[in-house]
């Protein structure tokens, strides 16, 4: 690895440290030097701006999420359902344990949605993906919207549900993505 990628992502590692700490609004690029132990020129070779260090921070949650998704795919059994099962999954079990990092980068794209620019490309291109599968489009945009709604519940720590209640309703969610995948079903009559 080279020491140029090492610092980099040294410094996102020491600003989402930063970030859980303090939170996004809190961080500052004095921080995350003083965190990462880089100078300041260092620092701002890779992100000129504190944005785009939160730019940077946003795009490797994506990359977390997409690396989970990938992982779980590969051990999900061959079915026409498997791709968006994987996301279901992915989102509701890849991210666990970064829920406060979440959390607080939820808040600074509050401030500034042009920080979430790299979520929203993902966004467009998994319904994309689902308008394009043959899939019952409704019902599979409304499962993907349940899904993602639980997991805001919890990145927000405002989910009531215990833990057997949130197994059957992912259950649930993956037996209507499996209807969803099966032609003629969940489509309008």
């Amino acid at each position: 690895m080279s020491p140029r990628v090492s610092s980099y992502d040294a410094i996102i590692d020491a600003a989402e440290t930063v970030v859980i700490e303090a939170g996004a609004s809190h961080m500052t690029l004095d921080a995350v030097v003083a965190k990462a132990g880089v100078s300041k020129g260092g620092l701002l070779h890779h992100f000129p701006t504190k944005a785009a260090l939160l730019v940077a921070m946003v795009k490797r949650q994506v990359q977390v999420h997409q690396e989970a998704r990938k992982r779980i795919l590969d051990e999900l059994p061959e079915s026409p359902a498997r791709e968006f099962k994987s996301f279901i999954l992915s989102v509701l079990f890849g991210k666990r344990g970064r829920d406060s990092l979440g959390a607080s980068l939820f808040a600074a794209v509050a401030h500034d949605p042009r920080l979430n620019e790299p979520v929203r490309k993902v966004v467009s291109e998994f319904y994309a993906q689902i308008a394009s599968s043959g899939m019952a489009f409704e019902r599979a945009a409304i499962i993907a919207l349940a899904a993602d709604g639980l997991w805001l519940q919890e990145m927000l720590s405002i989910s009531t549900f215990t833990e057997e209640q949130r197994v059957k309703i992912i259950e649930e969610l993956l037996r209507l993505a499996d209807e969803s995948c099966v032609p003629g079903e969940g489509e309008r009559k």
